[in-house]
């Protein structure tokens, strides 16, 4: 049941990612039939259904099927699904709420450390919670944590990711020249992987912008382009920095 359950969930997800949200919920509905009295599949349905909400900006719907979630998977045991539902109430959350329900979840990662694998996501969310609130020094040490706890896992997509954290708190510093050496580090890793990191092209645009190298600024902006362009999600939902980064290429 469960299985099916969670096949349904993650394509409802899907849908809400795309926008799609009445669809979702009607796999939702379907879901939550299966899952019967199934603690764990109905964890499943109530995080997800929360998830769609979330992301139709539904945030005050989403609270109590996220902390539902997160009930009903300590109870059955589930516990890397706890933390994902204890990840999201933080998401949902005030930054005070952030900050204590990530401390909760990093706690209960503690003491089931079979769901460690949430640590880096946790840290990079509340650092993003901080950013977000112009907490800027709070944020570059979480961020910071996330690219330390990422090199020593060997995750190298999600070390972009750290770093490109990192990077754009350190331009909200005005540390440009930090920010521009772990943004060309990165950049370079990334072609080295045979892998693309438009979001850091974009930051090595800007630092270079700042700093006054527009030749320098171009190049990276048509780099980090040439990939966001073809991004539907980027295009439809940063049109602003979508518009900056073809100035600075041209």
């Amino acid at each position: 049941m469960a299985d099916s359950v969670s096949d349904l969930a993650k394509h409802a997800r899907e849908l809400g990612l795309a926008g799609d949200f009445a669809a979702g919920h009607a796999l939702i509905d379907r879901a939550f039939r299966l899952a019967g009295d199934d603690p764990k599949a109905r964890a499943i349905c109530s995080l997800e259904r929360g998830r769609l909400h979330n992301s139709a900006g539904e945030r005050e719907k989403a609270r109590p099927l996220f902390a539902e979630a997160w009930r009903l998977a300590r109870q059955t045991g589930a516990h890397a699904l706890a933390v994902d539902a204890a990840h999201m109430l933080a998401i949902v959350g005030t930054l005070d709420e952030a900050i204590e329900w990530t401390a909760s979840a990093l706690a209960y990662i503690g003491e089931h450390p079979e769901a460690g694998t949430w640590r880096g996501p946790l840290l990079n969310n509340l650092g993003w919670s901080y950013f977000d609130a112009g907490r800027f020094v709070d944020a570059l040490v979480l961020f910071e944590q996330a690219v330390e706890l990422r090199r020593s896992t060997g995750e190298k997509r999600e070390l972009r990711i750290a770093r490109y954290a990192a990077i754009r708190t350190l331009r909200a510093l005005g540390c440009l020249e930090d920010a521009l050496r772990l943004a060309e580090e990165t950049v370079a890793a990334a072609a080295a992987d045979g892998a693309q990191a438009p979001y850091v092209l974009e930051e090595l645009a800007e630092c270079r912008a700042l700093l006054g190298d527009v030749s320098g600024a171009r190049e990276s902006a048509q780099h980090a382009l040439a990939v966001l362009e073809q991004d539907q999600a980027f295009v439809r939902g940063e049109p602003v920095r979508l518009a900056r980064l073809r100035r600075l290429a041209r």
